[in-house]
């Protein structure tokens, strides 16, 4: 090899690397617009298909909406409403912050020997009085 590459002349030889760099340097530039612009799209692609998603959610909504055993469920849940000749019955159970305090006191006094809840109950009034 190395007689092949001896009769090469330098000038020759730098010329070409010269035209190589110059060219690489000039297809660098658009092809990293190319790449950047290509990411791009793909991400508006999926923004795009994200966006249409959430159509049509909003459109199934508005079918349900204009729905009249939609708008009788709603009206009935939220605004407590009952037809004519109904009974309406309101539960009222505690929240979850009352029903874990209340557990809570319960392991309490579990946890309690016997005589301990017996003197509790009898020293402390109880509520409400």
């Amino acid at each position: 090899m190395a007689s092949r590459f001896g009769h090469v002349d330098p000038k020759r030889a730098a010329v070409i690397a010269l035209v190589v760099v110059f060219l690489a340097l000039t297809l660098a530039v658009p092809v990293r617009t190319y790449l950047s612009q290509r990411s791009e799209f793909n991400e508006l692609q999926q923004e795009n298909a994200e966006l249409q998603r959430q159509v049509a959610d909003y459109e199934h909504k508005v079918v349900e909406q204009n729905d009249p055993a939609y708008i009788e469920a709603k009206a009935r849940e939220r605004l407590q409403m009952v037809k004519r000749g109904e009974r309406q019955v309101i539960v009222i159970a505690p929240n979850k912050e009352q029903q874990e305090a209340a557990e809570r006191a319960e392991r309490e006094r579990e946890a309690n020997p016997w005589y301990q809840n017996i003197w509790d109950a009898v020293s402390t009034p109880p509520e409400g009085k």
